[in-house]
Formats: structure tokens, C-alpha cells, sequence
């Protein structure tokens, strides 16, 4: 990006023609092959008997045809649009054959010579389109080329004819996914962008390059069409001029690529709000989450996508070029962007588009439209002919009267108080001024709505603060004695989490006489005197409609001042940090040096008390999140703030509790342990964060983006840190400083109130679910405390249990007796398996099997038979236990029914996070009655091995047997089968790959295989046990496992069998009560082996001093 970023604003032309324009040879050699390609698939395509279908057209599409192509790589599109297709439908039913026979095709085509190009047909990994690149003989240039057969919902179009509205009606009526048959509009598209001006073309040749310069995946940010569209936007809103300044330009794209939060955007030159149908559809698409770029041919399409895609990854970079010369003008006076119909929104001084604009006609935006059309937001007029959709708070200097900033009086008083943080630290702020509104009474749905009608702030006053602070700074800049290296913009202001009424904002000053944190301390008072008398007497109205204000001073080291605006009923608290530069400048993504760390820790200081030093970091590491995680965290200091204020008299002591920062710390873990999603229900985030608070007392939050244990200073710290009292919650920044600390006892009182009111349930008046996150993670746990970890989180409750045990011991006995009574077919008896039977559940949800034997099955083959019937029976008993017996749990059975599976779950009447669910299995009674001891006779396996058609199809059968293999283990052993089972639980519940992880009971398996082979002690080191099975995992290439407990090789049957199954493919780990089942074949293992590699590396798995901990001596086969 640095060509772009270096190059001085009248020279982007040049760049552009120089470095971006596509080369003219490659160009047209491309297009003279498609042109043959199209000539051949309609040679083929047509001829009589060649293909079952015809081709009526071809159209050509992509930045190539559009006019928008880049110099290096670009792409085309050949939509072949085939009389076969005479629905939308029918493209899905079709497609595969017809994709095998456009490749045979395309292969004969390729073999060819192509004049100055090479063909490629790569492997295919789309199921929709068929793929090949043309190259040029230099690899310099290359095109990759999408054919796309399509359904012609258009037919013959006429220039600037608009399309039947039925066409619309008849896409949406299909039932596609968004943008799914954008294809069949084609067209439409290349005509949007192919008759724009060339310099049009030209800016949107640099944004895309600007775009395509980004560094995260690309697969996490929008398409560069999006970009393509947005650029066309700027232009007509903010120009519209053939010849204009590319500079210009650029700057507007990237301010509403900041203020993507906002933007809407769409055309009607194709679609409009006439067609009911399409009407009612563009309504539902304007409330999609911001950013919603509809593409101009298909109104299925959000090109922008904001539920999806990483606009903030964008945003972030778009903010930080603007001081690069590309938008410096010759006389050295920043480039402006263009000015359009509003001025308000954009940052700083980035006047111009406004970019949640709702235009009715944007082609021929220069025309009054005649009708607004009804169901859309009222909007005020923009003076260009279309209305504009805006909030009430977003009133313009003539909408409404300022208060002009008032000047101080000169005061001269010493800053005094406790050890400065953060600002919003310990702070208690309402979050509107007069604002009433009861969250309790917010329905979930609502919650949304809520934050963005009553929680973001006011962009107009962000707009007037911003002014006031470059005022403040530039006074500071110019008459200040004490000069500054640069300037960090903090607090929630600066991380993006500011409330709207009143928030805080830290203004940290990085001055060049402080060379070390000693520095800070000694002088710090004589240059904040000093900032303050320069404030004082400089401070001029800037215009902004704010007034500056000195409040009492209670932050040592810091000046406190307040911008306060009464016309919009805010006020923003600024806190000015001179410190010592101790950092330095960073790359962005780049780690401090571990030695900016162990200086500070060797400084002697107090927890946080050199906190502002790393705001930049602080910063960053909120601000970077996604936009509805940052709503979430308003939610959540909504609340907080709700709570401190009603409490404030009752509660005088309400200035205890935990800085709001802690708060933001805590969402943002939640949300990462728990969802990890750029969409997800407001109400399941905030009901995780209550719970979590409610667990204050076992909180251990930290991470190690910008510190970790690598470093023996560092980690020594690390360590102590987390021997100390809970709640932990270490700022990220700053690992001296435990946010966490204050008292949370009012908070987690509050937040089990609220876990009760209507907006934490649903419409049914259901509790909304919180997603599982723990108080305390595995891998930040150090391996001397795992004992500790699976006791506090781990263990399920006893009491619990005991109730659940009782409640099983009365439905079997109700089964045993109530089922089959007018029946031949009788109960012989009910066992209980799974975990809870094992010995090894965990808390909160666990699993149980309830295997019912009945006298109906005299062999295995017939398990299956009557199933229906028997579940039907067994489910009328389950009913009729529940309603005739008392319970001390919760019993549900599921309402819908299933002729197949039958399940119930027993619930915690006061602990709802505890739960067992269970699957009811109808069994062949293969083992009889069990005794101590019982070992089953060959024959019974002899009968399985000739029965079985599938690996473990007749495992219920041996429950039992199961059953007992686990149970009659050491407690330990359970302990560790629990870590792992956690672990492992933990993995499973993220996003994978295609297949499926090992089954859970494999790695129950090999945990006891483990603590076997590795010397059997009762009272091992819990670490060096997790670190043993991680190792197994790792080698799974090699594992054969298994027992000879229940069967062996005596009988020749059973041991040829045995001997068979030891020869297939690792791993195997063969279940001891069924040799049928190997519970480590068709598993994505590799995927485990990654994690499990990673954990080893963790703090679970190191010993105090940093060494890896040392397996038991395990072999990975018997």
C-alpha cells in the first residue's frame, strides 16, 4: 500500500495510468480467447443433437467487462444462459450435469493454442460455477474466468429499457438465498458500472488497489465489488463531474468506509418501491444490520453485508492514512472530501457524504422523484430530490441553536486524589441525561432497537468533541513548553464504546522529558500546571456549540476538564495523561518487546499506576471488534451505570465497585469463550455477561496478545497474579493491573434479578439461554492448580446428582412395572449408562443412556423390529411417571414426536445450569443378569460377529459391560477423564472442518488406557496425566488400543475377528465390552491432534519455570 500511501495527491493519476490500467495486450488477447470460447459453446450449444439443452445467449460480466479490471489479476464472467432452464429452480436440478459437460467442453477447448496465454483449470471448489485462469506468458497478467450457466430471466433487453417488475416478484417468489441467481442479471450489472466516466473508473481502480493491499484473509472482508459500488455512490452523491480530484475522491470512499456502520445504500434504476412484493422485500432488506450495499440488478444481494463481513478491518486501516501525502494538497493544506447533500457523520474534519442516505432514484438523482413512497422512513429533504433518513439526535447547526463554548475562569489548583487508570475507572455515569427507560422492561427482540435508539452516541456531538479536543491539542501543541512525541486518543471515546449522554475519553500525551516511568512521578505536576494555565488562557470558542469545564481535580498525575454540550444533553469527561513514552511507536498487529514489560515490572510500581503508558494498546484492542459486540458492551455499561445510579443513596459505598472498563473485559470474554460470531442474540450475550458476573468469585480473565510467560520476568509476574484473590480480570495492556478488583456483591445481586425480567426472555416466556463460557480457562490455568480447576468447574453438584439418581431409580421402577401390561412383551430389566452411570458427568449438561431390555428380543438382528411400537409404548409410560409421581428435579419430555428416538432431560429446580439429558434405547438382553465378576460367554460374541452389519450397532446391548469397565476406576482417574472430556467439549463446540471429531467415549478410552500403561498410581500429578493423553492424541497415526477383559482369543471366532480388526488402518481403540466398535476409525483426528499440540504449549502444561511437563513413558500401542 505504500505506492499509494507515498504518492502525492495530484500524482494519482498518474499511478493509476502507470501502475493500475490494465495491460492493453493482455486485455484484448483475453477477450479475443472468450470471444472464441463463447463462439464454440455456441457452436456446441446449438447444434442439433450435440447437447440435450441450447444456448440462447452469453453474457460477459466481471471487472473485465465492467471496465473496472486491475493490472495483475482480475476476473471475468461468461454467464451461458441455456433454454433448459425455465424456472430459477430449475438451475439447482440441472447444474451438475450440465457443469460436466461445459468442463469436457472447456477442456477440448484449452488444449488449443491460445496466442499469448496459457489456460489453467484448476481443481474446482465450487459447485455452482466451473473455473479456469488465463495468463499471460509472462505470469505478469492473468484473468480468472467463471462460466456460469444461468436460467434467462431477462431475455432480449433493450438500452435503458427497466426490467418487467415481475421478473422481481418472480426471483423472490423462488425462495433463493441472498444473491443466489445474481448471474441471471448479469447484464444489468455490467451496464450499471460499464457507462460510468473513465476517471470514475480511474478512482475505483485505486480504491480496489487501496482494498486489495489490506492484510487480514480475504476471505474475512467484503467482495471488492462492494467497494465498486460504494466508489460509484461517493462519486454521484458528492460530484458527479467527469474530471474531479482522484485524491478527493479516495478520501470519501475511505470516510464511508469508517462510517460503515451507517451506510445504506441502494439504486431503483432497476428495481423500485412500485411492485408490492418487491416493496415489502426492500423494506425487510433495509433493516439489515449496517452495512447494506444492495447490489443495483439484484435485490436478494447485500454486497455489503454487515452481519458477515469484517468492515472494521477496513475502517481501521482507512483511518489511519489520512496523514500520507496522497491527501495532502501541493500547498501542504489537507485534501478535503467532496461536500454532499449532508455534512454531518463523517470523522474529524470529513465533511461531505453522509452514508446512511436513503436515495430513491440514484441515477437520476438530479431529478425530484414524485412519490415517497409509503412504509419508508420519513427523512428531511436533501436539496437534491431524495429523501434522507435521520435520527432525531442528528440535528444541523441550523436545525437547532448552540451553546457556545465558555471560556473558564483562570484557576490554579494542584491535581490530588488516588493512583490514576484508565478513565472510567470506578466512575458511575448515567447513561443519558433524563433517560428513564427500565432495560428490565425491554423486550428481548427489542434489544437491538433499544441500543440503537437510546445507547450509541450522538454522532453530532462525537462530531463536536472531535473539534474540541484538535483544539485543545493544537492550544497544547503551540504554547506548551513541554513538547510531545504524539498524542493517543483513549477511554471509551477512543476504543469505541462510548455511551450516548455522557462518556469518558482520555487524551494521553507522550512527552519527550520523560525518559523513564521515575520521570512521570517527580514532574508531572509542574507540567500539568502548566497544561492547565495554557488551556486557561487560549481557549477560544471553537465553534463546536460545547463549554469547557475544570471540575474538581481527583486524578493524580492527570488533568480532568469536561466538554459539555446542553443543546444535545451530553457531556464528555477528558482526562489529559502526560506520560512517559514506553512503548514507543508500534506497527499495527506488532507485540511491545518483552522488555517493556519487565522495566515496568522492575519500576517498582503500584497495580495500573503507569496504565495510561499503554492506552494505545488498551485502545486497540477494543476497538478492533465488531460492531455488535461493541453494542453488547453498551448494553452491558448501560446497565452497570443503571445499577450504580439507583444505588448511589442506599449505597454509599457504590464508588467500590469495579471500574466500568472491567465490564467491557468481561463482554469481550464472554463473547470469544462463548460465540466468537459478528451476529448473534443481544439477549444471550448480555444473559452470559450476568452470569458471569454472578460467578465473580471464581473470575480468572486475562490474555496474552501483548504479554505472555515467554519472558522469566514477565511470567514470575504472570504467576503471582494468579495466586491472588478472585475476581482477576488483567487488563490486556497492563499486567499489573487487576480491573477486576472492587466490589462486585451489589452487581452479581443485580444481575440475578435481571436474569429474571422480560429481556432475557423469549416471546413464550422461555429464560433465554447463555452461551457456555466458564469464570476460568483450561489453557490459562497453571498445572499445579488442575485439581483445584476441576474441583471449582468441573465436579457436577452432589447434591444434584443424588436427586437425579433418585429420580431414575423411579422411572425405571415405573417402566419395569407399567410398560407392555396387556402385552406378551415384558421388562426385564432397565440400566442406566453414559456418563452420569460412569462416574465421569460433568457439570451442567450432561449425557445418560436409560437401556430398556425387553423379552420381545430373542437375538440381535431383531432390535430393530416393532421399534416404532415399543417407543410409543415407553413414551405413553414416561408421560403417565410424570404426571403421577413427585420429582425433586424438573422432568421434560420434548412435545414433538418421534417414532425413532425417544429422549427426556432432568433439570435442577435451583441450579438451572445443571441438567441431564437422556436417550431411552429399547435393547436385546444379549448378557442376561450380571454378576461381580461376570465375564460374558464366546458364544455371545460368536452371535454378535455374525450378526453385526455396522460398527457398534448393537453397543447398547453391553451397557453393562461398558458401564463397569469406567466405573471401578480410581477417583483420580475419573478426575482426569473429566479434564480431558472438558477439553475436549470445549474444542468441539467451535466451528471445524468437514467430518467429525473422535466419539468422547474414545477419549474416555484412552485416558484409562494411559493412566494403565503409565504405573496405575492413585495419586498421580494431575498435569502430567492431561499431558500424557494430549501426547496420545498427537500420535494417533500409531494408537492401538485395547482390552481383553470381556473377550479375547480362546474362542478361533472371536480371535480371527480380533485379529482382523487390529489390522486395519490407526488408530484403533476397540470399545472393551463390543470388539465391533473402534471408536478411532473416520475421525478427523488430525484436527484433535492440532489442539491438542497447542495445549501442550499452554500454561496447563508447563511447569512454573517455563519447561514443557513431562508425560508418563506411554507407548502408543498395547
Amino acid at each position: 500500500m505504500n505506492d499509494v500511501y507515498r504518492t502525492p495527491a495530484a500524482a494519482l493519476d498518474s499511478l493509476v495510468a502507470r501502475s493500475l490500467q490494465p495491460c492493453p495486450e493482455f486485455l484484448g488477447a483475453a477477450r479475443r480467447a472468450l470471444g472464441t470460447l463463447a463462439a464454440a459453446l455456441r457452436e456446441r450449444g446449438g447444434r442439433a443433437g450435440a447437447q440435450p439443452w441450447r444456448v440462447l445467449k452469453i453474457a460477459k460480466g466481471g471487472s473485465a467487462c465492467r471496465g473496472t479490471a486491475l493490472r495483475g489479476g482480475c476476473d471475468s464472467e461468461l454467464v451461458i444462459f441455456l433454454d433448459c432452464f425455465k424456472s430459477y429452480k430449475d438451475e439447482g436440478a440441472h447444474r451438475a450435469e450440465i457443469l460436466s459437460k461445459l468442463r469436457t467442453l472447456l477442456q477440448s477447448w484449452g488444449q488449443k493454442p491460445i496466442s499469448g496465454l496459457s489456460f489453467e483449470l484448476p481443481r474446482q471448489d465450487g459447485a455452482r460455477v466451473l473455473r479456469f485462469r488465463l495468463a499471460s506468458s509472462d505470469l505478469e497478467n492473468w484473468m480468472d474466468v467463471s462460466l456460469v450457466p444461468a436460467f434467462d430471466a431477462l431475455g432480449q433487453l433493450s438500452s435503458n429499457v427497466k426490467p418487467a417488475p415481475q421478473v422481481y416478484s418472480t426471483l423472490l417468489k423462488s425462495g433463493c438465498q441472498g444473491g443466489e441467481h445474481a448471474a441471471c442479471f448479469s447484464e444489468l450489472r455490467r451496464g450499471f458500472v460499464s457507462v460510468r466516466p473513465a476517471k470514475v473508473k480511474s478512482l475505483i481502480l485505486l480504491v480496489k488497489h487501496w482494498y486489495r493491499q489490506v492484510r487480514p484473509p480475504r476471505d474475512l472482508l467484503p467482495p471488492a465489488y462492494a467497494l465498486e459500488l460504494l466508489t460509484i455512490f461517493a462519486w454521484e452523491q458528492g460530484c458527479a463531474k467527469e474530471a474531479f480530484s482522484l485524491a478527493q475522491g479516495l478520501r470519501t470512499v475511505l470516510g464511508l468506509i469508517q462510517q460503515h456502520q451507517h451506510l445504506c445504500v441502494f439504486w431503483t434504476l432497476n428495481y423500485s418501491f412500485e411492485e408490492a412484493e418487491v416493496r415489502q422485500f426492500l423494506r425487510h432488506q433495509l433493516e439489515r444490520p449496517r452495512p447494506v450495499i444492495l447490489d443495483p440488478a439484484d435485490p436478494t444481494w447485500d454486497v455489503g453485508n454487515g452481519a458477515a463481513w469484517r468492515w472494521d478491518i477496513l475502517a481501521q486501516e482507512a483511518g489511519s492514512c489520512y496523514e500520507h501525502p496522497c491527501f495532502l494538497q501541493t500547498a501542504g493544506g489537507a485534501v478535503q472530501p467532496w461536500e454532499g447533500p449532508v455534512s454531518e457523520g463523517l470523522p474529524g474534519s470529513l465533511l461531505g457524504v453522509k452514508p446512511h442516505l436513503i436515495p430513491v432514484n440514484f441515477y437520476a438523482c438530479k431529478t425530484t422523484p414524485s412519490t415517497h413512497f409509503q412504509g419508508l422512513p420519513r427523512a428531511g429533504g436533501s436539496g437534491l430530490g431524495h429523501p434522507i433518513q435521520r435520527d432525531s439526535a442528528q440535528r444541523t447547526p441550523e436545525d437547532s441553536s448552540s451553546l457556545h463554548a465558555v471560556r473558564p475562569r483562570a484557576k490554579n489548583r494542584q491535581p490530588s486524589g488516588p493512583a490514576p487508570g484508565p478513565s472510567g475507572a470506578a466512575s458511575i455515569t448515567p447513561s443519558m441525561l433524563g433517560m428513564a427507560l427500565a432495560l428490565s422492561q425491554i423486550a428481548a427482540k427489542d434489544l437491538d432497537r433499544f441500543i440503537q435508539d437510546h445507547l450509541k452516541p450522538n454522532p453530532q456531538f462525537q462530531k463536536q468533541v472531535s473539534k474540541a479536543i484538535d483544539v485543545i491539542l493544537g492550544c497544547l501543541r503551540e504554547n506548551c513548553v513541554y513538547k510531545a512525541s504524539r498524542v493517543s486518543k483513549g477511554g471509551s471515546f477512543g476504543r469505541g464504546t462510548d455511551l450516548r449522554g455522557g462518556c469518558d475519553a482520555e487524551l494521553v500525551i507522550f512527552l519527550n522529558c520523560f525518559h523513564d516511568y521515575e520521570d512521570q512521578r517527580a514532574r508531572s505536576t509542574e507540567i500539568l500546571n502548566e497544561m492547565r494555565v495554557q488551556l486557561e488562557s487560549c481557549w477560544q470558542d471553537p465553534d463546536s456549540g460545547l463549554s469547557l469545564r475544570f471540575p474538581d481535580q481527583t486524578v493524580t498525575r492527570a488533568l480532568q476538564l469536561q466538554l459539555v454540550s446542553t443543546a444535545l444533553e451530553s457531556w464528555m469527561d477528558v482526562t489529559l495523561l502526560p506520560v512517559f513514552d514506553a512503548v514507543g511507536q508500534l506497527c499495527s498487529g506488532a507485540k511491545p518487546a518483552p522488555q517493556v514489560y519487565s522495566t515496568l515490572l522492575k519500576s517498582g510500581c503500584q497495580g495500573g499506576e503507569h496504565a495510561a503508558c499503554f492506552s494505545e494498546l488498551r485502545r486497540d484492542f477494543v476497538n478492533t471488534r465488531p460492531t455488535k459486540l461493541k453494542s453488547l458492551i453498551l448494553l452491558v455499561k448501560h446497565w452497570y451505570h443503571q445499577v450504580a445510579a439507583q444505588n448511589k443513596r442506599q449505597q454509599p459505598a457504590c464508588a467500590a465497585l469495579p471500574p466500568v472498563y472491567a465490564l467491557e473485559l468481561l463482554t469481550i470474554f464472554a463473547w470469544e469463550q462463548g460465540c466468537g460470531k459478528e451476529s448473534f442474540k443481544m439477549a444471550e450475550g448480555l444473559k452470559t455477561v450476568l452470569e458471569l458476573v454472578q460467578q465473580h468469585q471464581q473470575l480468572c480473565v486475562y490474555w496474552t496478545v501483548n504479554y505472555s510467560f515467554e519472558d522469566p520476568d514477565i511470567r514470575t509476574h504472570l504467576l503471582g497474579q494468579l495466586q491472588k484473590k478472585r475476581p482477576l480480570i488483567l487488563d490486556p495492556a497492563d499486567p499489573t493491573w487487576n480491573v477486576g478488583q472492587g466490589s462486585w456483591e451489589l452487581l452479581a445481586q443485580q444481575a440475578a434479578a435481571l436474569g429474571t425480567q422480560a429481556c432475557l426472555r423469549s416471546r413464550e416466556g422461555v429464560s433465554v439461554q447463555p452461551w457456555n463460557v466458564m469464570p476460568a480457562l483450561l489453557y490459562q490455568t497453571p498445572a499445579g492448580d488442575l485439581d483445584k480447576f476441576i474441583s471449582e468447574f468441573l465436579q457436577p453438584n452432589r447434591q444434584f446428582l443424588a436427586q437425579v439418581n433418585k429420580a431414575v431409580d423411579i422411572i425405571c421402577s415405573f417402566l419395569r412395572e407399567n410398560c407392555f401390561q396387556n402385552s406378551a412383551t415384558k421388562v426385564l430389566k432397565v440400566v442406566k449408562g453414559g456418563s452420569l452411570a460412569k462416574g465421569t458427568a460433568l457439570r451442567g449438561c450432561s449425557d445418560a443412556d436409560l437401556v430398556v431390555f425387553l423379552s420381545c428380543f430373542s437375538q440381535f438382528a431383531e432390535q430393530g423390529n416393532r421399534r416404532a411400537e415399543i417407543i410409543s409404548e415407553i413414551r405413553a409410560q414416561l408421560e403417565a411417571c410424570q404426571r403421577k409421581m413427585q420429582f425433586e428435579v424438573k422432568f421434560e419430555i420434548p412435545k414433538w414426536e418421534n417414532s425413532c428416538v425417544l429422549s427426556f432431560s432432568l433439570t435442577s429446580q435451583t441450579m438451572l445450569d445443571q441438567s441431564v439429558d437422556f436417550d431411552v434405547l429399547p435393547a436385546f438382553n444379549a448378557l442376561g443378569q450380571l454378576v461381580p465378576g461376570y465375564r460374558p460367554p464366546a458364544q455371545v460374541y460368536v452371535d454378535l460377529i455374525h450378526s453385526y452389519n455396522h460398527a457398534g450397532e448393537y453397543s447398547t446391548c453391553f451397557t453393562e459391560l461398558q458401564r463397569d469397565f469406567i466405573i471401578s476406576r480410581p477417583t483420580k482417574l475419573k478426575s482426569l477423564i473429566r479434564l480431558v472430556k472438558h477439553w475436549y467439549q470445549q474444542y468441539n463446540k467451535m466451528p471445524k472442518g468437514k467430518g467429525s471429531l473422535p466419539p468422547q467415549h474414545g477419549l474416555e478410552l484412552l485416558t484409562v488406557y494411559a493412566w494403565e500403561q503409565g504405573g496405575r498410581d492413585t495419586q498421580f500429578d494431575m498435569a502430567q496425566g492431561f499431558r500424557t493423553v494430549l501426547e496420545l492424541v498427537s500420535q494417533y497415526p500409531q494408537l492401538c488400543v485395547y482390552w481383553t477383559v470381556n473377550y479375547n482369543y480362546e474362542d478361533k471366532t472371536v480371535g480371527d475377528f480380533l485379529k482382523w480388526k487390529l489390522k486395519q488402518p490407526r488408530p484403533i481403540i476397540l470399545d472393551p465390552a463390543d470388539p465391533t466398535g473402534n471408536l478411532g476409525h473416520n475421525a478427523r483426528w488430525d484436527l484433535l491432534a492440532e489442539e491438542a499440540a497447542a495445549c501442550m504449549s499452554a500454561l496447563c502444561c508447563l511447569s512454573r519455570d517455563g519447561t514443557p511437563i513431562q508425560p508418563w513413558p506411554v507407548e502408543a500401542a498395547v
